[in-house]
């Protein structure tokens, strides 16, 4: 008897132990990688795969979905694994109408934000960007204005003039088709694109899947999502750069939980053609955790890039056009307008309401 209650006893430990799962998906039922899994005091448990799944909710009974192209959506776990269908986030651009003009115009919109669970925002950055595409040399040049800045300490404000310049060249548009950039760029790790199914694409090196290819039939958009971190080291393996991948594993070890992702949309026509004006947005993330003091802290970096103005122009309607997207310096509470006015996806309410406070 004694032995019988024993293995129940083991039984229910076991089954109360069991990792609760989280499979995330679009309305079409595909896997929605790389996005956050919140608890409600903001810790930051991690990231979905590139297959939708999140493993292990780590015993926490009710988490926050979001991302970046998703509305965000409050989940009861309630001890078992859980399916979430997400809903689209409605970010959508007016139709651009097609002329002989010879200028393309695409305006894009950035935000970067720093978040930590103990001390909120520490780092926070927003600006816009005139992208001028030459439909006839296939060029273009890119002007960045930031309007808004927030930081917390002169570190970061010493590392916002430092690297400014970076994420303002991140937030101009891509001349070359995204699937050609990535192989163009990963050729020492002999990246291949393979189609699996109509809709469907992996994305492999010489090591295994770092992506995934997928077109949403209700936007009509193409989402590709990839580990650039992941494909990064084997760029180094590859090259045999031992020093340079000594130096990651050295940071690496100060951090726990970490997923570094690339997010992308963009528009393709039925050819599977791409043009600079078809971009729709990016997001660059880093989840991870990292102690301090004794302390454990959950943190959130992320840079995210939204188209908000496209047009063929002529070079006097250019002018016009810059003329009048010309910003100022903007407070927060400005930003959220011309974040509602151009239908621009929220940031997580944890993350919104620390940037409030900022200072």
């Amino acid at each position: 008897m004694k032995q019988f209650l024993f293995l129940v006893a083991a039984f229910m430990v076991a089954m109360c132990a069991k990792a609760q799962k989280i499979e995330v998906v679009d309305s079409d039922g595909n896997g929605v990688p790389y996005a956050m899994v919140l608890t409600p005091e903001a810790e930051c448990l991690g990231s979905t795969g590139l297959d939708g799944v999140f493993a292990d909710v780590k015993g926490a009974k009710a988490v926050t979905i979001s991302h970046v192209a998703f509305k965000p959506k409050e989940v009861i776990i309630d001890g078992k694994d859980v399916r979430v269908v997400l809903e689209d986030a409605n970010f959508a651009l007016d139709e651009i109408v097609v002329s002989p003009k010879p200028l393309v115009y695409v305006q894009t919109y950035y935000r970067v934000f720093f978040y930590e669970n103990k001390h909120g925002i520490v780092y926070y950055r927003a600006g816009l960007t005139d992208n001028v595409y030459d439909r006839q040399t296939g060029k273009v040049k890119a002007s960045t204005k930031h309007f808004s800045t927030g930081y917390k300490s002169f570190i970061t404000k010493l590392l916002n003039t430092l690297i400014g310049w970076w994420f303002d060249n991140l937030s101009e548009i891509r001349t070359k088709k995204i699937e050609d950039n990535l192989i163009e760029k990963n050729k020492d790790i002999e990246l291949k694109i393979s189609q699996t199914s109509p809709g469907h694409w992996i994305v492999n090196d010489l090591k295994g899947t770092v992506g995934t290819i997928t077109d949403d039939k209700q936007t009509g958009w193409r989402r590709i999502a990839v580990n650039s971190d992941l494909m990064e080291r084997h760029r180094l393996e590859a090259k045999g750069k031992k020093k340079d991948l000594a130096k990651r594993d050295e940071i690496d070890k100060k951090t726990e939980n970490e997923v570094k992702s690339e997010f992308i949309i963009y528009h393709v026509d039925e050819d599977g053609n791409y043009s600079p004006e078809d971009f729709v947005m990016l997001e660059f993330t880093n989840t991870f955790d990292y102690e301090y003091k004794g302390e454990k802290l959950h943190c959130i970096t992320g840079l995210q890039t939204f188209s908000t103005d496209r047009a063929y122009v002529t070079k006097d309607e250019l002018k016009q056009r810059q003329a009048a997207n010309k910003q100022q310096k903007l407070s927060y509470q400005d930003i959220q307008q011309f974040e509602r006015k151009n239908n621009i996806p929220a940031l997580a309410p944890v993350v919104s309401q620390a940037i409030e406070k900022l200072k």
